[in-house]
């Protein structure tokens, strides 16, 4: 498993300098940390500094890692409960060309 310096580089590297999202997305990996992506400012910033969102998604840091290399379907992750949202759904459905998933897997 990945810590979460090698995912924030991953994803940073994902989002690059203008995603799109325009939103801010935090993640909450439980006894691990926060990853906020500020799709609104240009250039886009990925931090693990803790923020007002429009979306929290609240999952495991490993099944986070499994959704990046399409090992886990992030609808089978939001369904069996190992990935909670609070907030705009609309918002995460714009992170699958971000992340590079294909549209079966948003």
């Amino acid at each position: 498993m990945a810590e979460l310096a090698q995912i924030t580089d991953r994803v940073t590297a994902s989002v690059g300098a203008e995603s799109g999202l325009d939103a801010v997305i935090k993640f909450v990996f439980p006894e691990t940390g926060i990853l906020l992506i500020d799709g609104r400012t240009i250039p886009n910033r990925v931090t693990n500094e803790d923020g007002a969102s429009d979306i929290t998604i609240t999952l495991k840091l490993d099944n986070f890692e499994k959704i990046l290399d399409q090992k886990l379907n992030p609808k089978i992750a939001l369904m069996t409960g190992r990935m909670r949202l609070r907030g705009d759904i609309r918002i995460a459905m714009r992170l699958d060309k971000v992340f590079g998933l294909p549209p079966s897997m948003a």
